[in-house]
């Protein structure tokens, strides 16, 4: 595997396992977005307000709802901004063990790649020896082959050995 696919693979890895912790994120970009949209109409119904005053005195009873509505709207953004808070706050705990998991995953990962690398530099080491010695012994052995040969070679032939002239010896006719 490349190092390439490699990288690749482990900010897969790592983007597979974060992601769910980036939920809350955006959650909160959303929420912070309908607040600001909801700020957003806040603000404009108060520039309608400015804008049409003859309409607004005319129409005096929609003032009360408008900033009853902006009491809630205004209400309901720090009870959601406490919210997003505590349950961040609340994800913060799990954030900090994935984290920890993660270095320790590396950790291990690096040990276990060091003693790799010193369990095949060490298997090198010894078939190179082993190799060595097998060498040194052939001349040796082939020596030996030869001298068994030879040896073989002198032996006399079986009815020919001492025991044959015994037993010749022990079993004549005379």
């Amino acid at each position: 595997m490349t190092d390439e696919n490699a990288e690749n693979q482990e900010q897969g890895l790592l983007g597979t396992l974060l992601s769910p912790l980036r939920a809350p994120q955006r959650m909160v970009t959303d929420i912070e977005t309908i607040a600001s949209a909801l700020v957003s109409v806040r603000d404009r119904l108060a520039s309608v307000d400015k804008s049409a005053g003859l309409l607004v005195s005319s129409v005096g009873a929609l003032q009360a709802p408008v900033e009853q509505i902006d009491r809630k709207i205004t209400k309901l953004h720090k009870e959601l901004v406490q919210v997003i808070t505590q349950r961040m706050t609340a994800l913060q705990a799990p954030l900090d063990r994935v984290d920890r998991k993660v270095t320790e995953l590396a950790t291990l990962e690096q040990t276990i790649t060091e003693r790799m690398d010193a369990i095949d530099s060490d298997l090198n080491a010894r078939m190179l020896s082993v190799e060595q010695e097998v060498r040194a012994l052939h001349a040796p052995i082939n020596q030996m082959a030869a001298d068994v040969a030879t040896v073989v070679t002198l032996l006399p032939e079986p009815g020919d050995g001492a025991l044959a002239r015994l037993k010749d010896t022990l079993t004549s006719s005379d």
